[in-house]
């Protein structure tokens, strides 16, 4: 009996991907009107009441990304399994800091507290995952790919 017990505790921790969190891998590529965008960042939430850590990547030259679980320390390692609503962030080339650093040329002439982030590249209703439309079911143990191909003149419940 308490081998059986040591087995099943055993098999309960080598059962999630390599790192001990049960992420499983998740990538997929990010579009605009079908045209792959680099350097967007991909956001998971968990849904209400969901049983998912939040979870996020960055695309790449050619829209593909992959997302790290919040708690891991493994770049790309994936995500817990179950159900997200997903954001997608896409700004201009340049600072997305939204305050001009202490110390900086900008600070010294007086505008530390002026914006200088980019401009956003996609309808706002794809930075909130509550309001992109967008979501993902990650299963467990397997590979999930998830493809979002955006729409440039998207509007929430249209």
């Amino acid at each position: 009996m308490r081998t059986a017990l040591v087995a099943a505790s055993m098999l309960a921790l080598l059962s999630g991907c390599g790192d001990g969190l049960g992420v499983s891998p998740v990538t997929g590529t990010i579009s605009l009107d079908g045209n792959p965008i680099a350097g967007a960042t991909v956001t998971f939430q968990p849904l209400d009441g969901g049983t998912g850590m939040p979870a996020v990547g960055r695309t790449d030259d050619s829209g593909k990304y992959s997302v790290t679980d919040m708690r891991a320390e493994a770049i790309g390692s994936g995500a817990a399994p179950g159900e997200y609503k997903v954001g997608v962030m896409w700004y201009e080339p340049g600072s997305t800091d939204t305050i001009a650093a202490e110390g900086s040329s900008d600070a010294a002439q007086g505008g530390a507290n002026k914006p200088v982030g980019g401009k956003s590249l996609l309808p706002m209703a794809y930075q909130n995952a509550n309001t992109s439309g967008l979501t993902a079911s990650v299963k467990a143990g397997t590979e999930n790919n998830f493809d979002f191909n955006l729409d440039s003149k998207y509007k929430p419940g249209k």
